[in-house]
């Protein structure tokens, strides 16, 4: 630690967040609007599970949303949205 930074963490300890190989994870919920069946589920997760970043991905029939969670150094919420728009889904503006 440099003494005239006391607060500040080298670049190098393994708790920086600006470090490079450090992930920050977040979770989101998106609503979606049509799906409501199992092949719902086929074919919107493997869209999204191929996004780099994308840990696991959730889809709640019942509630009408999908749980991501992914490292938000490697990809960004509209990053999701777009990836549901293009499996032929919608983001809805609030789920049921």
């Amino acid at each position: 630690m440099d003494p005239a930074r006391p607060g500040e963490l080298e670049p190098q300890d393994p708790q920086n967040p600006e470090r490079a190989d450090h992930a920050i994870l977040e979770r989101i919920e998106i609503a979606t609007e049509g799906e409501d069946c199992d092949e719902c589920v086929r074919k919107l997760r493997p869209v999204l599970m191929k996004i780099n970043g994308v840990q696991d991905v959730i889809v709640d029939l019942p509630d009408e949303r999908v749980i991501v969670k992914f490292d938000a150094r490697k990809t960004h919420a509209p990053d999701l949205h777009d990836a549901i728009l293009q499996s032929g889904y919608r983001p809805a503006a609030q789920a049921d």
